[in-house]
């Protein structure tokens, strides 16, 4: 099964991919966890670089580097994708082809003014050919939580532009992509990241029916 769990930044999401795994894992399941950033692929050094300071907040480059960066991150979804298409076993992905479009839509809508022209396009890429997902677990919760939730764990207080951006990015999540997702036939589980996680966990397990075959 693929399962992607998606969400902004601090909701709770990589608690209940730790749990989830580790469940698995107890059960003697095959499970592979599948994270946009740390996966080896062959442009992952060029990602890692690109990314690793404070990936989704880029406000202070002096010139716009969100096409270069969105073909990036497209080109290393689809490397990903078809690598794990076919295994067997539970692929967990820490965020894949949805936050890619969330984010990046939010990103090229900072750097220009057309961007719609290229953001159609991108679209399209990444959802070109894409692998079966059987579940998308999308965790929720206020922004207020969220933003909390960053400052404790990076040691970071947000600009109000970063919450503004964050605020962003879970309407896009939750008016726009989620509904498409959906009416193309993909269960969507929307969890509070402010729950239990062991109360999340069994959710997943009634949408996956597991135990059950």
């Amino acid at each position: 099964m693929n399962i992607v769990f998606e969400g902004i930044d601090g909701v709770g999401k990589t608690t209940l991919i730790r749990e989830t795994i580790e469940d698995l894992k107890r059960k003697k399941e095959i499970v592979r966890f599948i994270d946009e950033l740390t996966e080896n692929s062959p442009i992952s050094d060029v990602l890692n670089n690109m990314l690793k300071d404070n990936p989704f907040f880029h406000y202070s480059k002096d010139y716009p580097t969100s096409i270069f960066e969105s073909l990036l991150l497209a080109a290393d979804m689809h490397y990903r994708q078809e690598k794990y298409k076919y295994n067997d076993g539970y692929n967990i992905y820490d965020r894949d082809f949805l936050s890619i479009i969330t984010y990046q839509k939010e990103l090229l809508k900072n750097d220009y003014e057309n961007y719609m022209e290229f953001y159609d396009s991108f679209k399209k890429i990444v959802l070109f050919n894409l692998k079966p997902i059987d579940l998308v677990v999308y965790m929720y919760g206020p922004i207020e939580t969220t933003v909390e939730r960053v400052r404790k764990r990076d040691g970071k207080i947000l600009t109000e532009k970063q919450i503004s951006f964050l605020s962003n990015l879970k309407s896009v999540y939750e008016n726009e992509l989620l509904p498409e997702v959906e009416d193309k036939n993909v269960k969507v589980l929307r969890l509070d990241g402010r729950n239990n996680p062991r109360s999340n966990l069994s959710a997943i397990y009634r949408e996956i029916n597991y135990g059950k075959n």
